[in-house]
């Protein structure tokens, strides 16, 4: 079936529910209590942090009591009425990208957890202040990884980061050439047992790599990436050795120096807390009872990348909706939230849930998320049905391109995961291009301005039909 004849078909099937419910079918009416989107959601592909999400040192700003109650069930708009045309997109986009290539230039990278990430909360906190909006700062703690790898009588310093799970500790040894360490590179106790393992990255998973030198007795693994550029990879049990990730460059000038005689290394992964924030926004509602919606996007990247689409374009998209609707009259409260420390394990956002108490989180009404939603063909959407009928609808009668996702590749998360695993509706902005994202590829170049404004335009839409216009 062609793409354009699946989204006819599946623009008649939405057609056909939203006739039903608009006629009030008894059937397909929700129960009085429901919150405003509670059809099934499909089930999406979530991983647990990598490391442990730490109790926020300081809670969110809490809801006034007024707002403690369960929010009143707003109904989504059953049909689009406004029709913005094409250039209202491309000014979105366009004021997206401006913030985006000021920002991806002054604050780029934004390694969770460093003083790059807090100077970026900083300068976040203050352009939120700007348009008007109540400010502050989320500060918590997280745990993070370090690796060093010193090479040689002189100990000549290769930048590493260690995978998660790895061991920790501190060794010393002669290296060994692994190749890639996969079955036919003959991996032995007798030319291993003692030693460092230096592996080269591919064909097989970090974990199969490590646990064969491992069992070969390899006290430390060396992994160099098999393309340029530092790499960051997680196994999928905890190591009992040291493994240290380094950059294709690295591994190759070690490998020279391999082919000269002996080599001797030291390898340490150590683990020690760093400070992180979100950043929280916060603009009041006209209903005492009018409930919350969380819009949010992580602003960290992973070490030594610009973080263009992500998350730069999550945040370009989040702040240019900010702009758009900074003294609207919603009944309900809105929250932007620029979460920090994303790419250590969801713990921004996993810490911003968890400060929440259950009255608190009974008020979300739902929570947006915008991540890496700038390269690709479409916009895409992923989590409540409802929520997520509304935006295609909207956009499939605006020009804007548009399609649900429902399931995320393994392995693969963001921050709205939190908010659905504490029974939240959300939904998920992204886009289906990840090629470029954790590599220094992740530039300006290959961003699509007009995706940004297509989901700040779709988002714009989901606040007004749940404010009930």
């Amino acid at each position: 079936m062609s793409r354009e004849m699946a989204r006819r078909i599946s623009g008649l099937l939405w057609a056909v529910v939203i006739l039903v419910v608009a006629c009030g079918s008894p059937a397909a009416a929700p129960p009085a209590t429901a919150s405003p989107a509670l059809l099934t959601r499909p089930a999406e592909a979530t991983v647990a942090a990598a490391t442990p999400v730490a109790a926020p040192s300081q809670p969110a700003p809490s809801p006034s009591p007024t707002e403690l109650t369960a929010p009143p069930t707003p109904e989504l708009t059953p049909t689009v009425e406004a029709r913005p045309s094409s250039d209202r997109v491309v000014e979105l986009g366009a004021q997206a990208w401006d913030f985006l290539t000021a920002f991806t230039q002054d604050f780029s990278p934004r390694e969770s957890g460093t003083a790059q990430e807090k100077a970026a909360a900083d300068f976040l906190a203050a352009r939120f202040e700007s348009l008007g909006y109540d400010v502050s700062l989320q500060p918590f703690k997280v745990d993070v990884a370090s690796a060093e790898v010193l090479i040689g009588p002189e100990g000549q310093d290769f930048r590493s980061i260690p995978l998660t799970r790895s061991g920790q500790g501190s060794v010393t040894g002669f290296l060994v050439d692994a190749g890639r360490a996969m079955e036919e590179d003959n991996i032995s106790a007798a030319e291993f047992g003692g030693k460092i393992a230096l592996i080269e990255r591919g064909a097989i998973t970090f974990e199969a790599k490590v646990q064969r030198v491992t069992e070969a007795g390899a006290v430390a693994a060396v992994i160099y990436n098999d393309r340029p550029r530092l790499f960051g990879g997680t196994l999928s049990t905890e190591a009992s050795i040291p493994v240290a990730a380094l950059s294709r460059e690295s591994g190759t000038a070690i490998l020279r120096l391999l082919t000269e005689g002996d080599v001797e290394a030291t390898v340490s992964a150590t683990f020690g807390q760093r400070d992180s924030q979100n950043v929280i926004a916060e603009m009041r509602g006209t209903a005492a009872d009018g409930g919350i919606v969380i819009l949010g996007g992580h602003y960290d990247t992973v070490a030594d990348v610009p973080g263009a689409n992500d998350n730069g374009s999550g945040i370009a998209a989040l702040v240019t909706l900010a702009a758009e609707v900074a003294g609207e009259s919603y009944p309900f409260t809105t929250r932007f939230i620029p979460f920090g420390s994303e790419e250590l394990g969801l713990l921004g956002s996993g810490a911003y849930v968890d400060s929440l108490t259950e009255e608190e989180r009974q008020a979300i009404i739902m929570m947006l998320n915008f991540d890496a939603l700038a390269t690709g063909d479409v916009v895409g959407l992923l989590g409540d049905l409802e929520l997520m009928g509304a935006a295609v609808d909207f956009g499939r009668a605006n020009g804007i391109e548009v399609e649900r996702r429902f399931s995320l590749s393994a392995g693969t998360s963001s921050d709205h995961a939190r908010f659905q695993q504490a029974g939240i509706p959300v939904v998920f902005f992204l886009a289906d291009d990840f090629s470029r994202i954790h590599t220094a590829a992740d530039t300006l170049e290959f961003v699509q301005p007009e995706l940004m404004g297509g989901s700040v335009a779709l988002a714009i839409h989901l606040l007004e039909s749940v404010a009930g216009r």
